[in-house]
């Protein structure tokens, strides 16, 4: 299934932005969707035929609520005149969208001590952050990125976690959405952790997410390890603790760590019909041996005769990578290592949503499968640690490893020997 995405005008410099400006933005995003449900031309004749696209429309407004609810409305108005002809046989742009997506990265926001702004015209108060897009006289005034000590670009501060979900996103993601059809999919990009994840299905009602943070945390070294429903052997520790979503495998603790990546799932050769445990069965932890040789020519189908399928194998797990085996990899810069991190990272990822629709479609009354949902999203938060401290390491380890392979690491290694040499001399005098 081919989906295009018709992009709306989003305003590069940081907020409050002036009311020219935000119907600026309105009125672009509107006319590129437009452009893009225009009629296809038949080579073969002079006749407009309609095309179906599967498009998704970014929803415009930036931080204003009454400019996304503008722009919501403004997908839902009945089209005259040159407009309508433009874009016929649909009444209006709604009719050609198939989804409505948002990009959080511009609407997350961290707590700052610097000066706020209030969006006068129906919208948020914003504090500046990193995190939100510059002007270009402020990027050009900023150092170049060091790989030992900041993100390369802004892309990789999505492996930064954000301590909290800032109140107000759902307000104005409602904003957008409340005009619009609830049956078409929403779909959310920039996510930063699993509980924003459950918050925006549960207040928002967000249907598809990307796996970005996932494949980030592979990035770091980090395993992912939670499950959602929480079973009642993951109540938090006795000492009040909450657990952490993931492992960063980084860590010197991980060296000789001889077990599978997740506590919280069975590696496949473990799997057991009389266990509730879930079994992870990514690569990592469900290795699958083959059931007959691989043939890569007419010669090796002749020297195998013998191990023929015949039907009959069975599939055969191997025994699961070890948290040690890939500290090994992440610490030796093997390929490998990422891949079987990414691997297990979105199959754990896939299980929390796999657990999010059982719980939403196991109950009859509607009501009574919200409620229970609800109760199980504040028992995750409760139980797995929100602020994902794991993250903030795993960063910390990362750049090490990296900053150690990089220009300069044979001076910096002579350097420490003759420190170490220093030290043993003293020692011994």
């Amino acid at each position: 299934l081919i989906s295009q995405f018709a992009l709306s005008d989003t305003p590069f410099t940081a907020a409050p932005h002036s009311q020219k400006r935000m119907t600026k933005s309105i009125e672009r995003s509107a006319a590129w969707l437009a452009d893009l449900l225009r009629p296809a031309m038949d080579e073969s004749s002079t006749e407009s035929i309609p095309t179906a696209l599967n498009v998704f429309v970014h929803m415009a407004g930036g931080t204003s609520t009454s400019a996304r609810r503008a722009f919501s409305h403004s997908l839902m108005e009945t089209l005259h005149g040159l407009e309508a002809d433009a874009v016929t046989p649909l009444l209006c742009l709604d009719e050609g969208v198939a989804g409505y997506a948002f990009d959080l990265a511009a609407l997350h926001v961290r707590p700052a001590p610097s000066s706020t702004h209030n969006d006068k015209d129906g919208g948020i108060e914003i504090a500046e952050s990193s995190l939100i897009l510059q002007n270009s006289e402020s990027l050009a005034q900023a150092p170049t990125p060091n790989a030992a000590h900041t993100p390369t670009s802004l892309s990789s501060s999505m492996i930064e976690p954000l301590s909290f979900l800032s109140p107000m996103l759902d307000e104005l993601l409602r904003a957008s959405l409340d005009p619009l059809p609830i049956a078409k999919p929403r779909l959310v990009t920039d996510v930063r952790s699993p509980h924003e994840i459950l918050r925006l299905i549960r207040d928002v009602g967000v249907d598809v997410f990307d796996a970005g943070w996932a494949v980030k945390a592979a990035d770091i070294g980090v395993a992912l390890d939670f499950v959602f429903p929480v079973p009642s052997s993951h109540d938090s520790s006795p000492d009040h603790r909450k657990r952490d979503i993931g492992h960063n495998l980084y860590d010197a603790k991980y060296a000789h760590d001889f077990v599978r990546l997740s506590n919280a799932f069975l590696a496949g050769r473990d799997r057991a019909s009389s266990s509730k445990t879930p079994v992870c069965p990514c690569a990592a932890c469900s290795p699958v041996a083959p059931t007959s040789p691989i043939y890569h020519s007419k010669v090796d189908v002749q020297s195998h005769r013998g191990h023929l399928d015949d039907g009959t194998s069975q599939e055969q797990f191997s025994p699961p990578f070890t948290r040690a085996y890939l500290h090994h990899l992440l610490h030796t810069h093997e390929m490998s290592a990422h891949t079987l991190l990414v691997a297990h990272n979105v199959a754990v990822l896939d299980a929390l949503l796999t657990g999010v629709r059982t719980i939403l479609s196991g109950h009859a009354d509607q009501h009574e499968a919200v409620a229970i949902f609800s109760r199980e999203v504040t028992k995750f938060e409760e139980v797995y640690d929100g602020d994902m401290s794991v993250f903030h390491t795993a960063r910390e380890n990362w750049k090490d490893v990296k900053y150690a392979r990089g220009k300069g690491r044979l001076a910096r290694e002579a350097q420490k020997d003759k420190k170490v040499r220093s030290v043993h001399y003293n020692e011994v005098q």
